[in-house]
């Protein structure tokens, strides 16, 4: 499978944690990654920044609430 998108939960909480999520889409190889299950109930913001610091092999976006 090689999505061109891939919604990524890193958290830790419950789901995987940034340095786990960021492993997942180095194997997965999506053309863009999106973190998810961040900053609300569980999680922090900086999870998803922390996330997107560490994966080199795509484009990485952080989807704000509008």
């Amino acid at each position: 499978i090689k999505p061109d998108i891939l919604l990524v939960p890193v958290s830790g909480t419950y789901v995987m944690t940034a340095q786990e999520a960021a492993r997942a889409v180095e194997k997965i190889k999506p053309k863009v990654a999106i973190p998810m299950h961040y900053g609300t109930l569980v999680g922090r913001v900086d999870d998803a920044k922390e996330f997107r610091n560490m994966v080199k092999s795509c484009e990485v976006q952080i989807l704000t609430k509008e």
